[in-house]
This record gives C-alpha cells, sequence and structure tokens, in this order.
C-alpha cells in the first residue's frame, strides 16, 4: 500500500510539471505566468528544474522556440525594409565585422585650474569595477540558491548588494593604504588640539552598515537573521533595507 502511495505521488508531480510546460508554451516561455495559470510557486519551478533534468531540457526547448519565433519575427520586419529591425540585427549579430557602437574615451575638463586640462577618465578601471561587481552578484545567487531562497525577482536587490559590498572593499582599501592617517588632527589659533576621524573612515563604516542591512534583507549572514517574508518584491527589500537594527 506504502509503495502505491509513493507511485501516485509521483504520478501527480509529473501531472503538475506536464501541466505547466504546457502552461509554459501557452505563455510564450515566461515563467510567471505559467506559474500563476498551474497554481504553483515559482520555488516549486526551480526546485522541479534543478532536480528533473528531462524537466529542464524541455523547459529549455520551450524557451528556444520561443526565440525562434522572434527571431523569424525579426527576419519579416528585415525583409519588409525595416531599418530599425535591420541595425538591430547587426549591432547584435553582426559585431565581428564593425557593426558596434565603441563608446570612446571619456575626457573631463577641470574648470578649477586656470588653464583646461583634459584629464582622460580610466576607462579600463571602470570595466574592473563593474567586472568586481559581477563577481559579487554571481557569488551571492550562488549562495542564495544553496539555501534554496533565491528566485528571479531577487536580481534588482542582489545587484544593489553586490554594488554596495565592492564599494565597501574599494573604501577599505583607501583606508588601509591611508596607514596611521586615519585622524585629522586641527589646531585653532590659541593651540588647542582637536581630533576627528577622517571622512574617508567615515563614509567607509557608513557604506559597511548599509551592506550588511542589504545582505540582512536578503536573508544573509549578518547575526543569523533571515528573511520572515516570501514575498520578493523590490519594495519588501527596500524596507528590510531601510530598517534599524533593534
Amino acid at each position: 500500500m506504502a509503495k502505491k502511495k509513493v507511485n501516485d505521488k509521483v504520478n501527480v508531480t509529473d501531472e503538475r510539471k506536464n501541466g505547466f510546460l504546457e502552461a509554459l508554451e501557452r505563455t510564450g516561455g515566461i515563467i510567471a505566468p505559467a506559474c500563476q495559470n498551474c497554481g504553483i510557486s515559482r520555488q516549486t519551478f526551480y526546485h522541479w528544474r534543478d532536480t528533473d533534468a528531462a524537466f529542464a531540457t524541455r523547459v529549455q526547448d520551450i524557451i528556444e522556440a520561443q526565440v525562434d519565433y522572434v527571431e523569424s519575427q525579426l527576419m519579416s520586419r528585415i525583409a519588409a525594409g525595416d531599418t530599425t529591425a535591420t541595425i538591430f540585427y547587426l549591432k547584435t549579430r553582426g559585431k565581428s565585422r564593425g557593426w558596434t557602437e565603441k563608446q570612446p574615451p571619456v575626457v573631463e575638463i577641470n574648470t578649477h585650474r586656470s588653464e583646461e586640462t583634459p584629464t582622460v577618465v580610466d576607462v579600463d578601471a571602470n570595466m574592473e569595477v563593474k567586472k568586481r561587481i559581477k563577481g559579487k552578484k554571481d557569488y551571492i545567487i550562488k549562495l542564495l540558491k544553496k539555501e534554496g531562497k533565491y528566485t528571479a525577482e531577487l536580481s534588482m536587490q542582489v545587484t544593489i548588494t553586490a554594488q554596495l559590498l565592492v564599494q565597501t572593499d574599494m573604501l577599505a582599501e583607501s583606508v588601509m593604504a591611508m596607514g596611521s592617517n586615519i585622524i585629522d588632527v586641527e589646531y585653532s589659533r590659541e593651540g588647542n588640539e582637536r581630533k576627528s576621524v577622517n571622512p574617508m573612515v567615515k563614509l567607509y563604516n557608513e557604506t559597511a552598515e548599509k551592506a550588511q542591512r542589504a545582505l540582512r534583507a536578503l536573508g544573509m549572514n549578518v547575526d543569523a537573521k533571515e528573511r520572515k517574508t516570501d514575498n520578493d518584491s523590490f519594495s519588501e527589500f527596500m524596507k528590510e533595507f531601510g530598517r534599524d537594527d533593534d
């Protein structure tokens, strides 16, 4: 009898998966409405996808079929003489032939000098920062997936958290480079000494606190405090992000 119950449960799950796949085809490969139509959560979908290779393959096939359809529509527009569609195609598929808009070096003018001296912004440095942010984002997503907490709706929240973490790292590097100069000392006309924390250190502390709040809002590490809501909306994240510690 127990074996029959297990088989019945498996059959019901397979039927629900098939129902979802049919709904996914009707929604053009868009997951959220397919889940809604079938009455399942996104977490259930991700669980099926991560634990059932055959199911994951069928999902990918449906999404690829939708991409094929959209590409065919684009080609139809190109054949009809649509210039915008033609330019879009060349910018995405013709990059190797030079069809791309390359960003020239950004030049800033320092108007505080007596002579206007052009200063070329370090584009490579900006690219390095973006690379570090992407690395942090990928790592956060990996940890959230490992704990079964990640959904696509968290993308913006994860991006903000990754940016804050990279800012914190960069500020920490600057503070460490300052050595013992983290305290500013000023003297009044009377010779009185006044000490204050360097603004860079203050900025680091503020950014580090924001990064911790962002991590906490995602339900990660800090004080082992996790999100107590299944709502993955951006507004819910910002509410948790801005909440002061008790």
